[in-house]
């Protein structure tokens, strides 16, 4: 016959766990000793499996597979009661965002300004990551809407809405003594340190070969400006998208690298998140504000 487990029996239970005792956890409850040892001993019964050995206290690996439950649920209600709280307070909701280097660099300010202003109860958690684990942290939960480049070929769980288009460039300083009148030598390629946010990242691979096949040292420099510095100071070369090129260059000689094949590689940018989840009313505000911002 079906059973559900109650919200109250893995509260009393992650309680004993939590105080090590049967006694502190009716203090911590506010319950009496009998009232918690009777839930513990339905909750074993109903599950037909013991989860605390008793004398001195221990869980089971029944008992640790629960733990893992009741923390996950109690959070989820803890979260749930919260978010009842901020709207009764007027707080509408909360906008997760990531966003990679090039578009919190160029838009970033813009965007958030203008959110704000139309939005100013929405709750706003901004987070800059590589390109390559924008496409972990949407799937992981842990952002609601990814903003950066689009892979060769979206994953199917993912709906994504286009914004601009743009293309990433491999360059070098200006003054780097390999640079010349005619490029960079070939060779080069593999004696000059490749600075990159991540190794691999999926928007900077061809679709034949990996470009770490292709150079030799690989730096991870995960903050944009910096990799800026390093590259206009002579110490390496970098993948930039021509509008932060463009940018950078007013205050920096960069030069861009016209081979080999791989040395310009075009890219769409977008929004994108889960298909299968209800976005927030903060993520749908976003999404329309990006449907009016001028991108170019």
């Amino acid at each position: 016959m079906p059973f559900h487990i109650e919200t109250q029996e893995i509260r009393v239970f992650k309680a004993v766990v939590e105080e090590n005792g049967f006694g502190r956890a009716a203090e911590k409850l506010f319950v009496t000793q009998s009232a918690v040892s009777q839930t513990i001993a339905s909750l074993e019964k109903k599950l037909e499996t013991q989860l605390l050995e008793r004398n001195p206290l221990k869980l089971t690996e029944a008992g640790v597979r629960m733990l893992a439950y009741a923390e996950t649920v109690l959070a989820e209600e803890a979260s749930v009661l919260g978010d009842m709280r901020d709207i009764r307070l007027g707080v509408r909701s909360t906008l997760s965002l990531a966003t990679s280097s090039t578009v919190n660099y160029l838009f970033s300010e813009a965007l958030i300004q203008r959110f704000c202003g139309q939005a100013p109860l929405t709750r706003l958690k901004l987070t800059v990551l590589p390109s390559r684990q924008l496409y972990t942290a949407i799937p992981s939960d842990t952002c609601e809407l990814g903003f950066g480049p689009f892979r060769q070929t979206m994953p199917d769980h993912l709906s994504a809405q286009p914004l601009f288009e743009d293309v990433r460039e491999l360059v070098i300083s200006a003054d780097h003594p390999a640079w010349g009148p005619a490029g960079l030598p070939p060779a080069s390629l593999t004696e000059i340190p490749l600075i990159v946010s991540h190794l691999d990242a999926p928007d900077m691979r061809p679709a034949i070969e990996k470009l770490r096949d292709s150079f030799g040292t690989i730096w991870e420099v995960s903050d944009l400006a910096l990799r800026i510095n390093l590259v206009t100071s002579g110490l390496g070369m970098t993948y930039l998208d021509r509008r932060i090129r463009e940018t950078a260059s007013s205050g920096a000689r960069l030069a861009v690298i016209d081979n080999p094949s791989f040395a310009r590689i075009p890219l769409t940018f977008g929004v994108f998140y889960r298909h299968d989840r209800i976005l927030s009313p903060g993520a749908r505000h976003f999404l329309d504000l990006c449907e009016t911002f001028d991108f170019q």
